[in-house]
Parts: C-alpha cells; structure tokens; sequence
C-alpha cells in the first residue's frame, strides 16, 4: 500500500470516526435530562458534525497537494487498525444505548458514567491521529515548494490544528463531567 492511499484511507476512516461519534453523542444527549450531559453530548456532537464536513473537504486538498512524504506508512496502517476497532466499539455503544432507551434517570447516568472512559479514549485518539497528519504537512509549510501548495499546506494544517484542539477539549470536558457526575453519584449514594 502506498503512503498516498494509506493516508487517503486514514482520513475517510476518520471522516467515519467522526460521523460516528457525532450520533453516538447526539444518541447519549438523548437519553438523559440531565443538563450537564446533556450540553457536553450536544456540543461534541455538534463539533464532530462539523470535523467530518471540514475532513471532507481537506481531501480534496490533500489530493491536490499531498504531503511530500509520509515516512510512517508502519504507522498509518496501525492507526487504520486503531479506528476501525473504535468504530466497531462505537457501534456496539450505540446499540446498547438504542436498546436503553429512556430509562431511569440514576440508571442512564451511571451508564454514561461507566462509559465516559471509552468516550475519552476515541477522543485521545482521534488527537493523536490529528497530529500526526500535521506533522506530515508542516515541513511544506516553510519550503519552497510550489506556492499554491505551500499555501493550501497552511491552511490544511490550520484546519487540522483546530479539529486537534476540539478532540482536546472533548476529553477534557468529559473529564470533567466524569468528575460531576462521580460526585453527584456519591452525595446520593
């Protein structure tokens, strides 16, 4: 496998990571009238939404201008493993959450709560996976390649840059409901 189509399979598995989790977060906003999860669910989801569209339109910008090269073809391939096995692991959250419906409230949130660890995990990797491609684009950007290249190369990793700081701040927003929701657990119990 080249480094060109493992890289271009690596982004439409990402597109799908995201599309994934955007429904998975919705479907867990859905089944809660907690706020606090409510709005944490409903903003990731929103973000990812947007993640996905963004992933969209970089490759058309990564076909027009691929990196020069991706050395790590070793590790682009593994990273293709880590997100098919997260989206496989997405879809059985999914149909666990589907099958739940709206129950009891205490027992929708310890759910969520036994579940936020996975939740985080997706999103330290959808970081890492972001920073690597950066790491494949930023020597284009201060070369003297072609100037359209070296131009689109900025703007690729500014977009990257920003989806990188979302699945950030994702984790660490479930980190922290993590913690409300453990103390709240604690008080009633």
């Amino acid at each position: 496998m080249s480094n060109e189509s493992a890289l271009a399979n690596v982004l439409d598995l990402m597109k799908r990571l995201e599309i994934e989790l955007t429904m998975l977060y919705s479907n867990l906003a859905g089944i809660t009238h907690d706020p606090a999860i409510n709005l944490v669910m409903r903003k990731i989801s929103i973000e990812s939404a947007a993640h996905s569209y963004i992933l969209t339109m970089i490759g058309h910008l990564v076909r027009e201008c691929p990196p020069r090269r991706v050395m790590e073809t070793e590790y682009l391939v593994s990273m293709q493993g880590k997100i098919e096995e997260s989206l496989r692991h997405i879809d059985e959250i999914r149909g666990l959450v589907n099958s739940r419906g709206k129950v009891d409230e205490e027992a929708t949130i310890s759910f969520i709560v036994n579940e936020l660890s996975e939740l985080e995990g997706f999103e330290s990797s959808a970081t890492q996976v972001y920073s690597f491609l950066l790491r494949s684009y930023l020597p284009i950007t201060s070369t003297r390649a072609n100037p359209r290249c070296r131009t689109v190369s900025k703007l690729i990793v500014r977009l990257l840059k920003g989806i990188s700081d979302d699945e950030k701040s994702h984790g660490e927003l479930l980190r922290v409901l993590g913690e409300l929701l453990g103390r709240e657990r604690i008080k009633k119990g």
